[in-house]
């Protein structure tokens, strides 16, 4: 390997797998091996070991130690000489570098990833990160259009292992790694022209974009959080209901990052938005988004604020809960109905006693159900 490495760029199979073998060796109990592996290793260029490290880290059939090894000996090539390593490589590479860093999420396993490890000198090349949010941001517009999407009554495996989420999953790893002062002046931008685009997948990759930085940003957003929320309200009247869904996403998550402060400060506009969003009777997913966005707002909501909106808000509920009891008995469609439930189950557990009037007006419903042989 010392030999093949030294004379180029390696560029075959063997020489790869070598590499490989080189990576095990170096983890090998024996402090002969290991040290006979450091020494090839150290003879390596920095550009061979920079892509076939790439390559490692990447690579999901590798062994789990095997990518830990990768990982942490990229991490210490690029921080120890970045300015000497870094500049010297070809485009292609420095490109993947760049990406890597990032989208390190991509690898499905519990090693600590490069871009939560790499965190201190990241802070110190913010030029790295100007140019990777545009690359996660594309990313997170890699959505497919699906006509049966609308009234699909089980999440699909896409909805959680692709391209647009684990861009989302990288863009609050980094928003959080490296704080709101770093990230928020560098997405903004990007951010508010997707929400102006009339494609409806930078409009929906733009709000939850919003709803991944909200955690790592969230000093530097309470200064702009009622222009933010006023914002993400407006897309709950989006002409595609996978953006009215995205800012209902957004709401729920906001509702968290920022909580009890949003509660008490957005109580009136949002719980009414979202149960205006739930009565959408055309697209059960839409109303399953709402629906969980406002569990997980009255999570957090005081007592006191709630209560306010009870009549009103059971009257709503229970409306809506024989609708979809009918859809249920008609279709067989059980999503949304399963997070209404939910969310009816989320305000007596709020409001506790005061509950207690309202009871008789959804037993009915719900133990009809019941004996039907139906399970939320």
């Amino acid at each position: 390997m010392a030999a093949t490495a030294s004379a180029g760029v390696p560029a075959i199979v063997s020489e790869k797998q070598e590499f490989y073998q080189l990576l095990k060796n170096l983890i090998n109990p024996s402090c002969m091996v290991r040290r006979q592996a450091e020494e090839i290793y150290e003879n390596i260029p920095g550009l061979c070991k920079t892509t076939f490290l790439l390559d490692a880290v990447r690579n999901r059939r590798a062994g789990y130690e095997v990518r830990q090894m990768a990982a942490a000996l990229l991490r210490r090539l690029l921080s120890s000489g970045f300015e000497e390593v870094y500049p010297n490589l070809p485009a292609d590479v420095q490109r993947d570098v760049k990406i890597e860093l990032i989208l390190a999420v991509k690898l499905e396993t519990h090693a600590m990833t490069l871009s939560e490890t790499a965190t201190p000198m990241l802070k110190k090349h913010t030029n790295i990160i100007a140019q990777a949010v545009p690359h996660i941001l594309a990313m997170m517009v890699d959505l497919q259009d699906d006509e049966d999407w609308v009234n699909a009554d089980e999440m699909e495996e896409d909805d959680f292992d692709s391209n647009a989420v684990a861009a989302e999953s990288a863009l609050d790893r980094l928003a959080c790694g490296l704080g709101g002062k770093v990230v928020l002046p560098m997405t903004k931008e990007h951010i508010m022209q997707m929400l102006q685009s009339p494609d409806w997948k930078y409009r929906h990759a733009g709000l939850m974009a919003l709803s991944a930085i909200g955690e790592g940003c969230h000093q530097q957003m309470e200064s702009i959080l009622d222009e933010t929320v006023n914002c993400v309200l407006l897309f709950l009247q989006d002409p595609h209901p996978r953006v009215r869904a995205a800012a209902c996403t957004t709401l729920g998550q906001m509702a968290t990052d920022f909580a009890p402060n949003f509660q008490k400060k957005f109580h009136e506009t949002v719980i009414a938005a979202l149960l205006r969003t739930m009565e959408n009777q055309g697209n059960q997913r839409v109303q399953s988004h709402a629906a969980s966005a406002l569990i997980i707002f009255i999570e957090d909501c005081p007592k006191s604020l709630l209560v306010l909106y009870l009549d009103s808000m059971v009257k709503n509920l229970h409306s809506i809960l024989v609708i979809k009891l009918q859809e249920l008995i008609r279709n067989g469609t059980k999503l949304a109905l399963e997070q209404l439930i939910t969310t009816i189950a989320s305000v007596a557990d709020t409001i506790e006693e005061k509950f207690v009037p309202y009871y008789d007006i959804f037993m009915p419903s719900l133990n009809k159900r019941r004996s039907s042989g139906y399970r939320a």
